[in-house]
């Protein structure tokens, strides 16, 4: 894998932090702030791709008045209490 050098300026509580967590893991500091920032990129990611997902749902009409939820759920618990 190809690597890049970056600099950051890390709050000190952060940087302890960062460094307690290397020792007891027995890995360096680098991996954990690459694991750490992967795991960060890959939920805003999925975030982002929610919120798009969500937008389009509006923009193609495919909504629920608060009313139709309830209702809907009010339904869905209903059929579960009937099998029971």
């Amino acid at each position: 894998m190809k690597t890049a050098a970056s600099n950051v300026v890390l709050d000190d509580d952060v940087d302890e932090e960062l460094r307690k967590l290397a020792e007891r893991s027995g890995r360096s500091v680098v991996s954990v702030v690459n694991e750490a920032l992967r795991d960060y990129l890959r939920y805003e990611k999925t975030v982002a791709e929610s919120i798009e997902r969500g937008v389009a749902d509006l923009d193609a009409g495919r909504t629920r008045t608060t009313s139709e939820v309830i209702a809907f759920l009010e339904g869905q618990r209903a059929s579960r209490s009937h099998r029971g």
